[in-house]
């Protein structure tokens, strides 16, 4: 079974895909380009990995993944590969800034470094914890809100009017906004069944 593999074989899968990605670039840009394009294509990596975040949890449910041990496996295992891949993925961008002489200020970046500082911190969380709380779980929720609201708006950011009508990435765009819909509707659901749970106590 898929989720009987090892998490460090997957992470070596990640990191050489960023490899091949940065080759890619090397071989095809020039050289003030080669991390832009990095940036680019381990940002698209990242989007594939929280796209089927979303909708594994809007298939089965943050608390029914919890308690069924492969369903948390592969959870554990997405999340750990989205912050290793963004972990790179920070590297091309902070890289790509010093190519085009621009500054990384954090300040000027607050939410979005909180964001990075949390995705790199919830593989901890979730390893550390193997239950649910309520805590937890509605710290879930916002985390992929906040984190799908961050991938949707570098997104938009391609879209230039008649000159990039940028279509795979609108097309993304609304991807992840059917994705997230499919996540509230099935928090609706678990909250609908644990309120009848307890009326029936």
């Amino acid at each position: 079974m898929l989720t009987n593999l090892k998490p460090l074989l997957f992470i070596s899968l990640i990191i050489l895909l960023n490899i091949g990605i940065y080759f890619t670039a090397v071989s095809t840009q020039s050289v003030d380009r080669v991390f832009a394009e990095c940036a680019r294509n381990s940002g698209r990596t990242a989007a594939a990995i929280n796209l089927f975040l979303l909708f594994l949890i809007g298939h089965y449910g943050l608390k029914s993944i919890y308690k069924e041990k492969y369903k948390l496996k592969l959870f554990k295992l997405l999340i750990t590969l989205f912050a290793v891949n963004h972990l790179i993925h920070f590297f091309f961008v902070y890289q790509n800034f010093n190519w085009q002489k621009m500054e990384l200020n954090i300040y000027d970046n607050l939410h979005g470094f909180v964001t990075f500082i949390s995705l790199i911190v919830l593989p901890i969380l979730v390893y550390r914890f193997n239950r649910l709380s309520k805590i937890l779980y509605y710290y879930l929720v916002i985390y992929f809100f906040n984190v799908t609201y961050f991938i949707g708006i570098s997104f938009y950011a391609r879209y230039k009017p008649r000159i990039d009508e940028a279509y795979l990435h609108r097309i993304g765009i609304l991807m992840m906004i059917l994705a997230l819909l499919y996540v509230v509707f099935r928090v609706i659901v678990e909250t609908i069944k644990e309120r009848n749970a307890d009326n029936t106590q």
